[in-house]
């Protein structure tokens, strides 16, 4: 997303926001990732255990690097107008050497060319519960995070992605275990190696109040743990997660979520998936939430305000359920309303073209502010007051199918998501909001040609949400295949691509993979000229013969 200061109104997402606008809608951008300050290197003994060493230990597994989530940013008429203006370890058998640690390095994560620090190696985990207890007033968390995992090589150590906050204790299988912390790697020695192939489950009690994270590829905003006037929210793509609870923080990672959060009673909490229980036990309110359904860190969120529930059956297997605030006016209440009504329609026509929507629910939690951004959180998408454009909606909406359910596994690859879900919003509005798709992707083609937009598929790090690239250019790449193989042929691929990844990860090649197959060479040669060419190919071009479609 991009900063207001550049007067964009910025859609966080990721996966991952919202797309640039048709007619009275704007670009669309993301929120920068931030750097980390560095923590001094201490080691910490859980109170049961012996004293401490003083040297961060090495770790079994790769530390842990920072992921940011996508955002996309979308403008007003004269916002975007303004805006076009711009140019634009491995684990050691050796128990002698295992007992002289050396100190993790922060790059040597899972390996992504944007994030090499973020992640980590030597395990998989398949679920996280995590535990807030939240004072929105002060803006702090007392919690506890709990995740089990599965050890895929031995571990002496292994490391989860942890920025500030403070850490009290650490059990592994419920005994007390050594720790450490540096930069932004929670460093735990269990008391007795694990064993390749083992399930483990691991505790981290932790408080304090999280301070939102730099990240490389977010630039015009800091991506974590939000508070404001009472309102705490969550956007953390790519890298923000580790802000407010520990994790293996990378996309190719993913798991089954519980999040519960306990707030006083005049509060609301919401969350990813379903709400499952809610209790108020003096003054205090606790919401538990589940997410059957295999998140990326970078998705799970936490709002907390003043805020009233709108919910409804799109049919039996799907529930919608919006948040507004109750300080709107009945007149701003009714607007808001109003504007998500489109939910229904949008969703009814992405599963026409994609396949039925991937997860249990869905809704939109709409801040009582203008926040300069929307996210497509997994099930509930985050927006401000002023993101509740037509297409920022759908935009998020398609970005359930396209950076949620199926997730890059490196984010140079991020047109995966925001291109694909770009692309989508526009065939919503031509489709069922009736507008001139050619005369749409027409006028991007111009502003995308002005702004010299570099090639999608080689972009550096902090063009991660560059939006005449990421967006705009990556949506031209689609429309043009689209045009080359029609209909039927371009919906097949789509389909094909997300059926082929979801609930869990993809990247180029695989895409080219399907397209290769469904529409032939000549298909491929054409998107990697959109992807990868440095000039902005001239022209969408004609439809080809039918012969030449799948050569």
């Amino acid at each position: 997303m991009r900063s207001l200061a550049s007067a964009l109104v910025i859609a966080l997402a990721a996966t991952a926001c919202s797309a640039g606008g048709v007619e009275s809608t704007a670009a669309t951008t993301h929120a920068p990732v931030a750097t980390v300050a560095p923590l001094v290197a201490s080691t910490t003994t859980a109170p049961t255990t012996t004293a401490p060493t003083t040297t961060a230990p090495t770790t079994t597994v790769s530390p842990s690097a920072t992921t940011t989530t996508a955002v996309t940013a979308m403008t007003s008429a004269e916002a975007e107008a303004q805006a076009e203006t711009e140019t634009d370890a491995d684990a050691t058998s050796d128990v002698e050497a295992a007992s002289e640690p050396t100190t993790p390095t922060p790059l040597s994560g899972v390996g992504d060319s944007f994030y090499p620090w973020l992640g980590n190696g030597g395990y998989d985990v398949t679920h996280y519960d995590l535990e807030f207890d939240v004072n929105p007033v002060a803006n702090t968390i007392d919690a506890v995070a709990s995740l089990r995992a599965i050890a895929t090589e031995e571990l002496l150590e292994f490391n989860l992605d942890l920025s500030g906050l403070e850490v009290s204790t650490v059990t592994v299988n419920g005994a007390a275990a050594e720790f450490s912390r540096y930069e932004s790697e929670l460093v735990i020695r269990p008391a007795e190696p694990i064993p390749a192939g083992m399930r483990f489950a691991a505790e981290v009690a932790y408080a304090g109040t999280p301070e939102r994270i730099e990240d490389p590829g977010v630039l015009f905003e800091r991506i974590g743990w939000f508070s404001v006037d009472e309102v705490i929210f969550t956007a953390s793509e790519p890298s923000g997660s580790m802000s407010w609870y520990p994790s293996n923080n990378h996309p190719t990672d993913k798991a089954t979520f519980t999040i519960r959060i306990t707030v006083p009673e005049r509060f609301t909490a919401a969350s990813n998936g379903l709400l499952t229980h809610e209790a108020v036990v003096d003054g205090r309110r606790t919401v538990t939430w589940e997410s059957d359904d295999p998140m990326a860190t970078y998705l799970a969120a936490v709002y907390v305000g003043e805020f009233e529930r709108h919910e409804y059956r799109l049919r039996d297997d799907l529930l919608i359920r919006d948040y507004i605030g109750r300080s709107l006016s009945d007149a701003a209440s009714t607007s808001t309303v109003e504007a998500l009504a489109i939910t229904p329609g949008a969703v009814e026509y992405f599963e026409r073209v994609l396949g039925r929507y991937p997860f249990d629910a869905y809704g939109t939690i709409v801040m009582p502010f203008t926040l300069g951004f929307a996210m497509e959180n997994q099930t509930l998408s985050l927006h401000g007051d002023q993101t509740l454009d037509p297409q920022i909606i759908a935009h998020e909406l398609a970005h359930q199918w396209f950076g949620n359910s199926v997730t890059v596994d490196d984010w140079s690859g991020i047109w995966l998501h925001e291109g694909f879900a770009h692309y989508m919003s526009f065939l919503y509005l031509a489709e069922v909001q009736g507008k001139d798709l050619d005369a749409l992707m027409a006028r991007e083609l111009e502003r995308a040609t002005l702004a010299g937009a570099v090639p999608p598929g080689g972009i550096a790090v902090a063009q991660l949400f560059d939006f005449n690239s990421v967006y705009r250019r990556a949506t031209l790449t689609l429309h043009a295949l689209h045009r080359r193989v029609g209909d039927d042929v371009f919906f097949d691929i789509l389909r094909r691509h997300y059926e082929s990844s979801a609930g869990g990860t993809t990247n180029t090649a695989e895409f080219l993979a399907v397209v290769e197959e469904l529409a032939g060479a000549g298909a491929v040669g054409l998107v990697g000229a959109w992807l990868y060419d440095t000039d902005v190919p001239s022209t969408l071009g004609d439809p080809p013969p039918v012969s030449e479609i799948t050569e």
